[in-house]
């Protein structure tokens, strides 16, 4: 007995190009210019406030393993909807 669905391999291609060309396309890097890079879309789950900063933050860098886990939510349902379109026109 199966505890998660069984999804084709085609949904787990798409899911993979998916998340990197998403990932890449809207990704911010502008910490070498005194700005702040950011990963992720539509929620930034990444980022890196670069520059000078005053007071100095204890921490550059933030994660939010939430809107990770959101984003490829997101994604693996864009990816599922493109694949059952896919086997419904055929």
């Amino acid at each position: 007995m199966r505890m998660f669905p069984k999804f084709p391999r085609t949904t787990w291609i798409i899911f993979l190009i998916l998340t990197v060309t998403i990932t890449l396309l809207f990704s911010k890097c502008e910490s070498p210019s005194d700005g702040n890079d950011a990963l992720g879309f539509p929620f930034p789950f990444y980022t890196y406030s670069g520059g000078r900063r005053n007071p100095e933050p204890p921490s550059r860098t933030y994660f939010n393993s939430i809107y990770l886990l959101l984003n490829l939510i997101i994604y693996f349902g864009i990816a599922y909807l493109l694949t059952y379109s896919i086997k419904k026109q055929k």
